[in-house]
């Protein structure tokens, strides 16, 4: 019997974007019901269902975390890319809800490697700022961080190059291998965790294979039967093109991940190349190929389409909570 099995709703974090989102919706294929957590229920309809009850809760507001927390016997916490300051207190917010709750175990979703200050790179150093705070609450936890995410490929500007020119053009090196996980694998692993009662680990999700730019192209290619290039984006261009997107400074933010990869090439190896290796608090978990993600979204790939934005805002009022390049 699993050990998740239970009355009680599993509270999920961050639900109404696209990591939070397809937590729900490893859990409803379980059986589970769901206390999915957003800032405003009326902008998410696609949680409208007798399984998922929908909460109004904003992580900078512990008293509404707490209304929300009550109940619930597990949860999956993300903390939204922020300043350093605004998430660690919405970290503590959340674990301080869990715990007054009495919550019995918790997943983090962390978006990346977690490194200690003075590290240079902010986003690990703000992962290890998280995990220190769950460690120091005295709650059951295991952590779940992904290599980077397929879904990348439908960021709007991705897609656009890909249907336009055939090209994928991300800010790493064509050379560097990489072991390309996805938003299902990682919530599928949140829930498997969960399943076998699996806390204390840390566990670094990626897919069965690492591939370097051009041979990841090239299956990927075969897969969607369409030709598409690898070509690396030069971190500078990268950094512009977020600008535009998201707000001046945003790019330097998010850039910097790069740039450490490219100064640091063991350390790109160690986060991003090593495949899935055989996890015993992973039991029953498999990692999808890249044929199988392909399969489950070749309608994305047709120019037909009109795509919502994969890296859009883990919540519904437009904030970036995902990391663009997570």
């Amino acid at each position: 019997m699993s050990f998740l099995k239970s009355e009680a709703p599993l509270l999920v974090y961050l639900a109404g974007g696209v990591q939070g989102g397809a937590v729900v919706q490893a859990a409803l294929k379980r059986g589970l019901s769901v206390r999915a957590l957003v800032r405003n229920p009326a902008l998410t309809p696609g949680l409208s269902r007798p399984d998922v009850e929908r909460v109004r809760a904003d992580l900078s507001d512990p008293v509404s975390l707490l209304e929300a927390s009550k109940g619930a016997r597990f949860a999956v916490i993300q903390i939204p890319t922020g300043p350093l300051d605004v998430m660690k207190a919405q970290a503590a917010n959340a674990l301080n809800a869990a715990r007054a709750c009495d919550i019995e175990g918790l997943i983090l979703r962390l978006a990346s490697a977690s490194r200690p200050a003075p590290c240079e790179e902010p986003s690990f150093v703000a992962n290890r700022m998280i995990e220190d705070l769950a460690s120091a609450s005295g709650l059951p936890f295991a952590v779940v961080r992904p290599t980077l995410y397929l879904e990348n490929l439908l960021k709007p500007s991705a897609l656009a190059d890909i249907l336009d020119a055939g090209v994928f053009s991300p800010p790493i090196a064509a050379t560097q291998a990489i072991a390309w996980t996805s938003v299902q694998d990682c919530a599928n692993a949140a829930l498997t965790l969960l399943e076998n009662g699996a806390f204390g680990g840390d566990h670094r999700i990626a897919g069965p294979e690492s591939l370097a730019g051009p041979v990841f192209a090239a299956r990927l290619s075969r897969a969607m039967g369409r030709s598409i290039r690898y070509q690396a984006q030069p971190i500078d261009s990268f950094e512009r093109e977020i600008d535009d997107a998201m707000g001046p400074g945003v790019g330097r933010k998010i850039s910097s991940k790069f740039r450490y990869f490219s100064a640091y090439p063991e350390e790109a190896r160690t986060i991003l190349a090593d495949p899935y290796a055989p996890d015993p608090a992973l039991s029953g978990f498999e990692p999808m190929t890249i044929e199988d993600w392909a399969n489950a979204n070749r309608a994305a790939f047709s120019p037909a389409q009109n795509l919502p934005d994969a890296t859009a805002a883990d919540d519904e009022r437009g904030n970036k909570g995902d990391d663009p390049w997570g």
